[in-house]
């Protein structure tokens, strides 16, 4: 009896592995892992947080932890670096704060931070400073994240 449980539940999981396989390959998931050697300024004042980046360097979470409020931006790499710096675009996440987790799954429709991208919100832009990068919030603070 217990050694049919078990290759159900082998059989299961095995299932739901090709599943993630299959949507990973697809483009469909994507499997953002934290950063541990990150360091985020706020202001050229180094503050708490984590960043979580994908394993095909297309996006990215940055959370900023200050003075008791957690706030996520979503990073977009275009693949390509204008003679500016600019190498991409951010999106404010709004109220939702990116989970304290090693891994995070991404979907069509996880995180929520896409929404605000497809919405027309204006863009700001991600710039390479060689060994960080770098963008302005609407209040002109600018957050720096050392790789």
């Amino acid at each position: 009896m217990k050694t049919r449980w078990f290759f159900l539940g082998a059989f299961a999981l095995g299932l739901v592995a090709l599943g993630l396989g299959y949507c990973y390959a697809s483009g469909r998931l994507e499997f953002l892992t934290l950063d541990n050697h990150a360091k985020i300024d706020l202001n050229g004042a180094p503050v708490q947080g984590q960043f979580l980046e994908g394993h095909r360097h297309t996006t990215a979470l940055v959370t900023i932890s200050e003075a008791g409020k957690e706030q996520t931006y979503q990073l977009f790499f275009e693949g390509d670096t204008d003679r500016t710096g600019d190498m991409g675009s951010v999106s404010d996440c709004g109220t939702w704060v990116a989970p304290r987790l090693p891994l995070l799954l991404e979907t069509r429709n996880y995180p929520p931070c896409k929404h605000f991208l497809r919405s027309g919100t204006r863009r700001w832009s991600l710039f390479d400073k060689g060994d960080s990068m770098e963008f302005l919030l609407p209040d002109q603070s600018k957050v720096r994240i050392h790789r």
